[in-house]
């Protein structure tokens, strides 16, 4: 497992949830893309990572339950003590329009 903060995990994995390719993940995330690789090698990461994905394919605009999960996934990846996670998810991601 990398030694990198476990918020960098988390947002790793609502990256890679919706469908952010590995290098654009450790972009954003602010990792070297082979810290990505070795996170999808790791089991309980990638355990998480289907959880998440699960949440977002059941009901993907109840953001209330994707945030539920998240914070499930950040306790069992450690990243619980760091405080709360913050997502931005942009508004054309979710199909939703700008204005009338």
């Amino acid at each position: 497992m990398s030694r990198s903060d476990p918020r960098k995990r988390v947002d790793a994995l609502l990256l890679l949830a919706g469908r952010k390719s590995q290098r654009a993940t450790a972009v954003e995330v602010g990792v070297h893309p082979s810290t990505v690789r070795a996170w999808l090698r790791d089991p309980v990461f990638v355990e998480e990572l289907v959880r998440v994905r699960e949440a977002v394919a059941v009901r993907p605009l109840d953001a209330g339950r994707l945030m539920a999960v998240v914070d499930e996934s950040a306790a069992r990846l450690g990243g619980r003590d760091r405080g709360p996670v913050t997502v931005v998810i942009p508004v054309g991601r979710l199909g939703l329009g700008v204005g009338g």
